[in-house]
């Protein structure tokens, strides 16, 4: 596969997966089986990940921030808990074996791919409720928790943060999708930076990964009060189901 074909597959497949993924997460569960699909090695292949789908983060982050969507105040509560976990996790996968990690991702993505298939529509008509300590102190231990898992792969990590905000604080869907664009962009760019350390990003899929991202975030948050999500899910299940075949048997 040459190098042109290669950036616009990751390209088009960040466009595509970041679309929904702003709203619901999961994009990396497509990204990653597919920079390994390109020849990366799975370390790369999650490196290459966290440096592309920082463009998520920063562009979902404007869009819901013009919509008035984003809770400041616990979206820091939660990003900083979580800059320090992915700073932890990136370090904990680079002492792993390469062919041990892909079978990990194998099976973290089948998992997350059930979880995803049967997630409720949690949050939608959420009423809102006062900031109290003790929801402040499991929000950080989770969100610590997220970090670590973040760093160390990535995938979903951004629907286990929208299941923090829903169900410790009290945010609507649409609140969760904003707010976490903040403890998204720490735990990227945190994990990104570890991983570029360790000299295992492959710049040009990052870079054309960031663009996509990029796009199909601010696209779908713009949309997102009038997106309808089945198909889009549909689809989703389908292609991260092959690709998790494809690492466990390839």
């Amino acid at each position: 596969m040459n190098d042109l074909s290669g950036l616009l597959i990751i390209f088009f497949a960040s466009l595509g997966s970041s679309f929904f993924g702003t709203l619901v997460g999961g994009s990396s569960l497509i990204t990653i089986p597919v920079l390994i699909f390109l020849g990366l090695p799975p370390h790369s292949a999650i490196g290459t990940d966290r440096m592309g789908v920082t463009g998520i983060g920063i562009a979902g982050l404007y869009k819901f921030h013009q919509k008035g969507l984003v809770r400041y105040r616990i979206g820091f509560i939660t990003g900083i808990p979580i800059l320090l976990g992915s700073f932890l996790g990136a370090t904990l996968v680079m002492q792993i074996n390469p062919s041990t990690l892909k079978r990990i991702i194998a099976g973290i993505t089948l998992f997350l791919l059930i979880l995803v298939a049967l997630n409720p529509k949690a949050g939608i008509d959420s009423p809102p409720r006062p900031l109290k300590a003790g929801d402040v102190l499991v929000g950080i231990l989770l969100s610590l928790l997220v970090g670590v898992y973040g760093g160390f792969y990535g995938a979903s990590a951004g629907t286990f943060l929208a299941y923090i905000l829903i169900l410790v604080f009290g945010q609507t869907f649409l609140e969760s999708a904003a707010t976490l664009k903040i403890g998204s962009i720490m735990m990227t760019a945190t994990a990104a930076l570890t991983f570029a350390y360790h000299g295992v990003i492959h710049y040009p899929l990052a870079l054309a990964m960031f663009i996509g991202c990029a796009t199909g975030s601010y696209a779908g948050a713009h949309y997102s009060d009038r997106i309808g999500n089945i198909w889009i899910k549909r689809l989703f299940i389908g292609v991260v189901f092959l690709m998790a075949i494809k690492l466990l048997i390839g």
